[in-house]
């Protein structure tokens, strides 16, 4: 092992050396966990303290255990619905009774995940389908919507299945306690425009923590604690502590024990499987997904990780606690905080423990009708439109098989949801044309041309349910330089054998190995996207039109007066943005709009990274443009830096100890950047006066080096032609500046 691998693990060292920046992600991603997990728990029918002490557990045990890096354990909205459902089906009606046996439910559930662990399943994180998953997940965040309202309006409804519930809506708005729909409206107003708002000091405190900060004096304002009546437009309303959050008097009283009582049941082993079932298929999602936001590229042991949170989720159970995972929004979090190792898990468990002991007074004065309206605002993300849109361009089919995976839980469960999801792909599948005996096994043949490279010859069909046999196949041959995928008698590749193949090629690249896809030119996109289903030309399907929108015709306009080309798809060839913090800001998921040009020796690329920044769901939110000037490496030596804003938020960084490089000669320059460089000596020497006065002349840009190329991106992240002209040709003055400087250093040295 390594010095940096070490000093990125979970021992002592890690912690010595990344302390600061895995204290304040610990703390930071404590104050967004606060207010979910007592969401999260009682939205399942649990006591609030059955959030935190998932969390807790999740934090000071599972980080020490688990296979990832980077993740934060804890309880997830997406685990809401077996939950409820364990708590309703077991106690029949007895919620006190149902908590107990859900609790047993949870121990027995954790121990199965552990075991899937330990006879290393975690590959079948690869099999479901990325359609199916989020149709399930988007089913999920229309019950936790339509359950999560009527907390947030005050009203109690009286139908106890989904549907029926739904159809009460309207009467619920009608009869809406005014107060308390005013704070769920607060709510979501909040966690709407928190993130469009770019004040540094506002960003300083997340979200959720600013939903506190002010619906806690709402609740003083309309005195919640005690009970009283009210008067509003004719009608007649009641508040009191009915509508705060509650905790046991003394908390060692909110740790309680299961009651297997009914583990002889049928009830009770759909309840085992449900949790177990879901909560391992998300744990392993998260996981790969998160990977995917790592800046250090590592990848998490699904095996191991399955292990620790199934050991975490029985822990959890057996003292009062929800079961687990690794909960994407508070890991993406814990990176976009700089979290570096799993010590910012433990920091953030010990934070909440800290929270619960020292600050249960002010916890107890938390509106219910806040944590509802934050789980409203959760189901809206994971069933948004968007979210439909997003599936439809990957494809028709991947869109039928989201609407019918979503529909079927919605009547059913999510098991059968997922199980409908799986069938209906299937069949599409087989409608195309994929053979019945290559449905679970791939077929292929292997050759070996030299002892550095081999071709794995594919056939028939590469799709989500044979992918496994195929990976298991490339992972045969990672002592090769080179491996090739020949795809020439294949007649269909689906999106999720696509979505997999590529991480997969990515992490191949990331080793310093080449996995290569080669002869596919004869299938046809079902879609512009770059990880649409391909099919043979038999079929019918038609190549997608490439149509230039209005700033795609202006783009192609100002490549062609640069003498740039100019290519309007999509494309997944975005290894090259892959070693800078703009990670930090989400996924890319893949790059449209590509100019590409070289002025004296130096290429420039330009395009839009379009980025997933909430990897919870599928749909892209935020498009980057961004420039890159792939080779000043070559012509120069290329310190390791980032100059960025100097906010209130970076001030208080620098304050902490976190190293700013300044200028004594450049003071209005020096207040205005943050610069940070692991060679000060040599950014020092990099950043002359001349370069200083251009950054000055144009301080809207994030630059950024990694040691060979130098990324450019603006501030604002404004995407229109005027905005992109003007990032352009600020890249093009500042690496001729860097240029003339070359020529007057080598004159200088003669």
């Amino acid at each position: 092992m390594d010095n940096s691998t070490t000093l990125l693990s979970k021992g002592f060292s890690s912690l010595k050396t990344y302390w600061k920046e895995d204290l304040q992600a610990g703390f930071s991603v404590s104050l967004i966990a606060l207010p979910l997990c007592l969401g999260i728990a009682l939205a399942s029918g649990f006591p609030p303290m059955a959030g935190l002490i998932a969390a807790i557990i999740g934090g000071l045990l599972v980080s020490r255990i688990n296979g990832s890096f980077v993740t934060i354990a804890g309880p997830a909205a997406g685990l809401i619905v077996v939950n409820l459902g364990a708590v309703e089906s077991l106690g029949q009606g007895d919620n006190i009774a149902g908590y107990h046996y859900a609790l047993a439910a949870i121990v027995v559930a954790g121990v199965i995940i552990a075991l899937f662990g330990l006879l290393k399943v975690g590959k079948l994180g690869d099999f479901f389908p990325v359609a199916a998953v989020h149709g399930m997940l988007a089913a999920i965040g229309v019950i936790i919507m339509i359950k999560q309202f009527f907390v947030a309006v005050g009203y109690s409804p009286e139908g106890h299945e989904i549907y029926e519930q739904a159809m009460e809506i309207p009467t619920a708005l009608v009869n809406a306690n005014p107060d308390i729909g005013l704070i769920a409206l607060v709510t979501l107003l909040i966690l709407i425009l928190h993130p469009k708002v770019r004040n540094k000091f506002i960003k300083l405190v997340p979200a959720p923590m600013w939903v506190l900060i002010v619906t806690i004096p709402m609740a003083h304002y309309f005195d919640l604690f005690h009970e009283h009546h009210y008067h509003f437009g004719g009608k007649d309303y009641i508040l009191g502590p009915k509508h705060l959050v509650q905790l046991p008097n003394n908390i060692m009283d909110g740790f309680t024990f299961p009651d297997f009582g009914k583990i002889t049941t049928g009830v009770f082993w759909v309840a085992v499987m449900s949790i177990a079932l879901v909560t391992a298929i998300e744990s392993l999602l998260s996981a790969a997904a998160v990977d995917t936001l790592d800046p250090d590229k590592r990848k998490s042991n699904l095996d191991k990780d399955l292990t620790g949170l199934g050991s975490g989720s029985a822990l959890s159970g057996l003292i009062g606690g929800l079961p687990m995972i690794s909960e994407i929004v508070r890991s993406s979090a814990n990176i976009t905080y700089g979290g570096r190792t799993q010590w910012s898990n433990l920091i953030h468990g010990s934070f909440l423990l800290l929270f619960l002991v020292l600050a249960k007074p002010l916890i107890e004065q938390i509106p219910l009708a806040a944590l509802a309206a934050m789980l409203v605002f959760t189901g809206y993300r994971l069933a948004s439109p968007n979210e439909f849109k997003h599936v439809y361009h990957i494809g028709k089919s991947q869109l039928v098989i989201f609407v019918v995976t979503l529909l079927t839980v919605l009547a059913t469960d999510l098991i059968i949801g997922i199980a409908a999801g799986i069938v209906t792909k299937i069949i599409i599948h087989i409608a195309y044309g994929a053979p019945l005996r290559n449905i679970f096994k791939a077929k292929f043949n292997y050759e070996e041309p030299d002892e550095k490279e081999g071709i794995i010859r594919i056939e028939h069909a590469a799709i989500f349910s044979n992918f496994i046999s195929m990976k298991s196949e490339i992972e045969k041959h990672k002592d090769k330089e080179r491996l090739k995928l020949d795809f020439k008698a294949v007649n269909l590749i689906d999106h999720t054998f696509t979505d997999h193949i590529y991480e997969l090629k990515k992490r191949w690249e990331d080793e310093g190995r080449v996995l290569e896809l080669i002869n596919d030119d004869h299938l046809i996109p079902v879609s512009s996207h770059p990880l649409a289903a391909k099919v043979a030309r038999k079929h019918g399907v038609k190549a997608p039109e490439i149509v230039l929108n209005e700033r795609q015709k202006a783009l192609k306009e100002l490549a062609f007066s640069s003498r740039w080309e100019f290519e309007p798809s999509k494309s997944l060839a975005n290894s090259e943005f892959e070693n800078f913090s703009i990670k930090r800001v989400g996924k890319i998921n893949y790059t449209e709009n590509i100019m590409t040009g070289y002025i004296d020796g130096v290429r420039y690329v330009y395009c839009d990274l379009i980025m997933d920044s909430d990897i919870e769901t599928a749909a892209p939110d935020t498009h980057i443009p961004a420039l890159l000037v792939s080779n000043l490496s070559d012509h120069m030596e290329l310190p390791h830096f980032t100059l960025e804003k100097e906010g209130f938020f970076e001030k208080v960084k620098q304050a902490a100890g976190y190293e700013d490089i300044d200028f004594k000669d450049h003071p209005e320059f020096s207040d205005y950047f943050l610069l940070k460089g692991e060679d000060e000596q040599n950014v020092r020497r990099f950043f002359r006066d001349d370069l200083i006065r251009v950054i000055e002349n144009k301080p809207n840009f994030h630059i950024e080096s990694n040691g060979k190329s130098v990324l450019i991106y603006p501030f604002s992240k404004d995407p229109d032609v005027v905005a992109v002209s003007e990032l352009v040709k600020f890249g093009k003055y500042f690496c001729m500046t860097l240029m003339n400087e070359i020529e007057t250093i080598e004159q200088e040295s003669k």
